[in-house]
């Protein structure tokens, strides 16, 4: 038999398109158990994101678990204890909120330090993107408004920073979450719902926070330096309570949470913030606005659906 000879013709290798990386889902936020930080984590999480939380104790460590959120026992008023947590958690993206009443004990001073603090260790750990928590007008309140002054001084903190601190600001308005606060001694019933004012105001959730922060941080570089007002919904007081009454079915009253002698007396510095939403119409942005970032922002009824009970644990819908 002939031995047959093969001839190949050697074609060189097409070298394989280089590979888009991955973004980096990993985000770190901080205070993560606290009334927004709640909020803020499972809307993260709802986004695809790898949520860590900064928490003090191992009981609010269980709680982030439960949630899905990995927690990351630290202090998140410590510079060492951020640093420590920025690299246990390898995240490069941070979500950073200050806390004026409890964690600067009403001073002003002491959450500027903080939130400097907080600032510079996203900084040292070469973060992807910040998102800052400001309040929405922040610049616009009375100067009594002293729960609001650190907000400020900290944006301009940021905003002076001038070397490629990639970040961007949400700016939250009035909570949801304040119509079921037992802290404040306004927990939620049946039948009722208290606030500080009956004055129209502009509303959002701590988990729309979340998503304004989860938008920004899904395109970096769209937000890079910009500011979104987190207004979901927008109504008075007793707007508010039709809105509960029609998820419940049951007839709701609006009421004050305390008379406003008390507040003008005992609670200044609320006082002259509710004079903001009562005599300017403030915030001044709207909820027409906010849904073009997030489109499907709560309304007062989405809200009352979502939080789900009352404050002794009756469901809200029967």
């Amino acid at each position: 038999a002939r031995a047959h000879t093969h001839t190949h013709t050697h074609h060189p290798l097409t070298p394989p398109a280089p590979l888009t990386p991955m973004p980096d889902k990993r985000v770190l936020v901080l205070n993560a158990t606290g009334k927004t930080g709640t909020g803020v984590c499972r809307a993260l999480k709802d986004a695809g994101y790898a949520v860590h939380g900064t928490t003090r104790s191992p009981a609010g460590g269980a709680i982030l678990t439960a949630a899905g959120v990995t927690p990351v026992i630290a202090n998140y008023t410590n510079r060492a204890d951020l640093d420590r947590a920025f690299a246990e958690s390898g995240a490069r993206k941070v979500f950073i909120l200050t806390d004026y009443f409890q964690a600067a004990r009403k001073s002003v001073a002491l959450e500027v330090e903080q939130g400097k603090a907080a600032i510079a260790a996203a900084r040292a750990a070469d973060v992807d993107h910040l998102v800052f928590m400001s309040v929405a007008d922040a610049e616009c309140f009375d100067e009594r408004t002293h729960h609001l002054h650190a907000k400020v001084a900290l944006e301009a903190h940021l905003r002076a920073q001038g070397d490629g601190l990639p970040y961007s600001i949400v700016r939250p308005c009035a909570f949801f979450e304040n119509l079921d606060d037992a802290a404040n001694w306004n927990p939620l019933k049946k039948g009722v719902v208290r606030f500080l004012t009956r004055a129209e105001c502009k509303w959002t959730s701590t988990y729309d926070i979340g998503r304004a922060a989860a938008v920004h941080f899904g395109d970096p570089a769209a937000w890079l330096g910009r500011t979104t007002d987190v207004i979901s919904w927008q109504g008075d007081l007793d707007a508010v309570a039709a809105a509960l009454a029609t998820v419940s079915g049951v007839p709701t009253k609006a009421k004050l949470a305390m008379p406003r002698w008390v507040t003008r007396l005992l609670l200044n510095d609320l006082h002259h913030m509710l004079l903001y939403y009562e005599q300017e119409k403030g915030p001044k942005g709207t909820p027409a606005e906010f849904k073009k970032v997030v489109p499907d922002a709560m309304s007062a009824e989405d809200w009352f659906r979502s939080h789900g009970r009352y404050a002794d644990g009756e469901p809200i819908c029967a």
